[in-house]
């Protein structure tokens, strides 16, 4: 096995810290796009609601 231990060890801490910047970065990313979908929907106006036709009646 080449390397020193502490070089090993500097390794190992590197990864373990990468696979945990990983997450952290992907779980700020969730939480933004979350509240932007909550921004969206809160500017967006909302739609109007569908006025019914009268149908006529048809004389007997």
């Amino acid at each position: 096995m080449k390397g020193s231990p502490y070089s090993l060890w500097l390794s190992a801490a590197n990864r373990a810290a990468g696979f945990w910047m990983g997450h952290a970065a992907n779980a700020v990313r969730r939480q933004q796009r979350a509240a932007l979908a909550e921004l969206g929907k809160a500017a967006a106006p909302k739609p109007k609601a569908k006025r019914r036709r009268r149908t006529k009646r048809r004389a007997a």
